[in-house]
């Protein structure tokens, strides 16, 4: 069993975790097809994923999607998801969305916890569908995987990360799905060049020290792969997680600081969801550069969380506008 990354552990319901009956039924394709299809395109595309590969059919007419970067992909490409799962603090929706209902799934789901049952809670509804495909992101263990990939082709994590999919990966696989390669070429470009205008407007982002976590009463945690999309996100910016807390990990992608260590945290940008407590509890926060000079950017809910944590085409410039003051700051005092 793979263990659960920080992501996980964010969208848990109850508390930061340190450490039903399935519906079978067998999609066969035949659903209403969403596009109007291209000749061109093959019948279906093998795809690549942390579970092991699938052949998703071209042009899916009902798509299950659980993964964040996968909705919002198929919703920028023009083809909304059927059903979306949503973390139930995210019931409302994403706010990068803002009002624009050519985003919106046909239908909504929610799910509590950090979604390690969500194939047993929530297969039969992903089975009423018939769906073409559904997109899990993560998933705990094969036996999930294979309860999803009896209702249809399913498809785990993307990217070279297999904790959270990589929103490139995932815009780019949406695009070839849907005849849509070039516009799903485009639209990652488009936030690339946000990023470099705002590299550009701040350039003293470059080589500034960051952090990606959540503090919880289990403890503080926080993320340390490279190859994890939250720390793609602040390394495409250009800055960087020190190799102090990297090297605080035992598995390589997240590390636990204790109190007696906060002085890890003390970077030039830190971004921290306080699940259940108040973060100036902890001794030395207040003694934090960023907490001191105003950078550090104290995540208010699941929506932020989500944002930075699992990026998405969507959410990217979005997070971006709402950072904005807290990059200027890191780069007035660098």
């Amino acid at each position: 069993m793979r263990k659960m990354s920080v992501h996980h552990l964010l969208a848990a319901a109850a508390a930061l975790v340190l450490g039903g009956s399935l519906l079978v039924a067998c999609s066969d394709g035949s659903g209403d097809s969403g596009g109007a299809g291209d000749p061109d395109l093959p019948d279906s595309v093998t795809v690549s994923h942390a579970m092991g590969e699938t052949d998703v059919p071209t042009n899916p007419g009902t798509v299950v999607s659980v993964s964040t970067a996968f909705t919002d992909a198929f919703a920028a490409l023009g083809s909304p998801v059927s059903l979306e799962a949503r973390p139930s603090l995210m019931e409302d929706g994403a706010p990068w969305n803002g009002d624009n209902d050519d985003a919106e799934a046909d239908e909504t789901v929610t799910y509590d916890g950090a979604s390690a049952t969500l194939a047993d809670d929530l297969s039969e509804q992903f089975a009423a569908l018939d769906p073409d495909v559904i997109f899990a992101g993560w998933l705990p263990d094969e036996e999930a995987y294979e309860k999803l990939s009896a209702i249809a082709p399913t498809v785990g994590v993307v990217g070279d990360n297999t904790q959270s999919d990589d929103w490139r990966e995932a815009t780019s696989l949406a695009g070839e799905l849907l005849g849509e390669d070039d516009e799903a070429s485009s639209l990652i470009q488009d936030v690339e060049d946000r990023v470099a205008d705002t590299t550009a407007t701040y350039p003293g982002l470059e080589g500034a020290t960051a952090v990606f976590g959540q503090i919880s009463a289990q403890g503080t945690a926080v993320v340390t792969a490279d190859n994890d999309p939250a720390n793609r996100f602040l390394t495409d910016l250009g800055m960087v997680v020190p190799d102090e807390v990297k090297e605080a990990s035992d598995d390589g992608s997240r590390a636990f600081i204790s109190e007696e260590n906060i002085h890890l945290l003390d970077t030039d940008f830190l971004a921290m969801w306080p699940y259940g407590v108040e973060p100036d509890t902890l001794s030395g926060w207040d003694d934090l550069t960023s907490v001191r000079n105003g950078s550090a950017f104290v995540i208010g809910d699941q929506a932020d969380s989500m944002a930075l944590s699992t990026p998405t085409v969507r959410s990217i410039p979005w997070s971006l506008e709402k950072l904005d003051p807290n990059f200027r700051i890191i780069d007035e005092n660098r």
